[in-house]
């Protein structure tokens, strides 16, 4: 509560009040029933003196909170690997260098001889890394070979990357194939479908993958977190081993197993009677259960169906034109549609290149964030269409917003039905995402004024057959 109350008060006096003055001009509306009850009456009346208060409590609060529910799992770091690791793949990439090398084609190659001091982005159909790049590598491509020496890290973007050189740093890739043949100083994270570590391979720290089938016959020094359908373990793990499979986990005769071993699966692993385990496996089997209809589901779907109906009340109240506009948008479900199919996928896509060069980083995170909102906002939109077509169209602001919350009711509803739930979200989402789309794409197109008199005729005779005030010239 502290920290949302403090959150409230900073967003609204930063971001939220100066770009109300903006609509405001523009005439979207003038000073509505929700800012005056809240943020104009007695309820906002001496906040600022309470402002540190809110502070420290929610400082306490989360120290608070780490320390008794994180209290038994301090020692096992491995179990908080999957947050910290994901958070830090968005927010601790490394910094940029004072110069950036930039190559691009078919074929991109850097030879063994050569060394490029800083940062180096290379994209194209083919990469070959053969030289030594001092600094962090960037890869935009098909298909990477890194042969060399790269002194900092390597992040990937491709359909297939191998490492048999020397990586000082982290790997952090998104590819489709991930073969290491070399060593990698620290950490490798891995979005993919297939990891495979040759017995040549080494990991210095630890190894967190998100893949359909792992392959670890090489070295592990620390940790190994991975999200699997399929895992072969005959290497040596230096840390402890987490995993999360769908159908088996092997572990073979010239496997080491340094710590602990948990597994979480369909069936228990299969572990050679060779292999060299510091404990036995620790097998949890996998529940496949169907939450619909149960206590902790319902009590959940209330509190996200009272947070988009709050969310709503918010950006209906602030921007009540805007919000009829959304909603009459949504009418249009065929061009809402596609709009929505092409925003869905293109956006996040145009994000991720804008956020290649550091000039566009900001301008691909706040596109990305705003793509985050809209999803948010998108059965708060289908919800006043709905409601608009069961109790009639309306004008007015609050009236809307009743008709959003019934709606919305309605689609929270659909939504919890097994099978047919997960499509009716589905639609909703590109419907949604179309209608704000479109409402923006409408509202940022320059506007004709009315009534403006055409340009003045100038002295002389006019051509003949001139209209002129309905009348014809000779």
């Amino acid at each position: 509560f502290a920290w949302a109350a403090t959150g409230m008060y900073a967003l609204y006096t930063s971001y939220i009040q100066p770009w109300e003055q903006q609509l405001q001009q523009a005439g979207f509306g003038g000073t509505n029933l929700l800012g005056l009850l809240i943020f104009q009456g007695a309820f906002w009346k001496g906040w600022q003196s309470m402002f540190t208060l809110f502070e420290v409590l929610g400082l306490v609060m989360v120290a608070g909170v780490f320390a008794v529910f994180f209290r038994k799992r301090l020692r096992r770091t491995s179990a908080l690997a999957l947050v910290i690791t994901s958070f830090c793949a968005v927010l601790a990439l490394p910094g940029p260098a004072a110069a950036a090398e930039f190559r691009k084609g078919d074929s991109v190659e850097v030879r063994k001889d050569e060394t490029i001091k800083g940062d180096t982005f290379l994209s194209g159909g083919r990469v070959r890394v053969d030289g030594t790049i001092d600094g962090d590598l960037y890869l935009f491509t098909q298909s990477a070979d890194v042969n060399g020496h790269v002194t900092g890290d390597v992040i990937s973007f491709a359909k297939g990357l191998r490492i048999t050189g020397q990586v000082d740093g982290n790997v952090r890739s998104f590819v489709n194939a991930l073969i290491i043949s070399g060593t990698v100083g620290k950490n490798v994270l891995t979005f993919n479908e297939t990891s495979n570590v040759d017995s040549s391979g080494k990991i210095g720290g630890s190894f967190t993958a998100f893949a359909e089938s792992v392959s670890l016959d090489g070295k592990l020094g620390k940790d190994f977190l991975g999200f699997f359908n399929r895992a072969n373990i005959t290497g040596t793990v230096g840390g402890s081993f987490e995993g999360r499979g769908g159908e088996a986990l092997v572990i073979g005769s010239t496997a080491v197993m340094q710590g602990r071993v948990h597994y979480k699966g369909d069936k228990p692993a299969e572990v050679s009677s060779e292999a060299k385990l510091a404990s036995p496996v620790e097998f949890e089997k996998m529940e496949h259960e169907d939450r619909h209809g149960t206590v902790g589901y319902i009590i959940w779907l209330v509190i996200w169906s009272a947070a988009s109906g709050l969310l709503g009340l918010v950006l209906f109240a602030l921007m009540p034109r805007f919000a009829q506009e959304t909603v009459r948008s949504g009418e249009q479900y065929g061009l809402s549609f596609g709009l929505g199919a092409l925003v869905l996928i293109g956006a996040p896509i145009a994000a991720m290149i804008a956020c290649i060069t550091i000039v566009g980083l900001l301008v691909g995170i706040s596109t990305f964030v705003l793509w985050i909102f809209m999803m948010l906002c998108t059965h708060i939109v289908v919800g006043g269409v709905i409601g608009q077509w069961m109790l009639g169209r309306t004008t007015e602001t609050w009236p809307l917003i009743g008709r959003m919350v019934l709606g919305l009711l309605l689609l929270r509803a659909v939504g919890a039905l097994p099978y047919l739930g997960g499509w009716v979200k589905f639609a909703v989402i590109l419907w949604g995402m179309g209608a704000i789309s479109l409402a923006i794409y409408r509202k940022l197109q320059p506007v004709i004024a009315p009534g403006i008199p055409g340009a003045p005729i100038g002295p002389g005779p006019l051509p003949p057959n001139t209209t002129v005030g309905g009348m014809q010239t000779a």
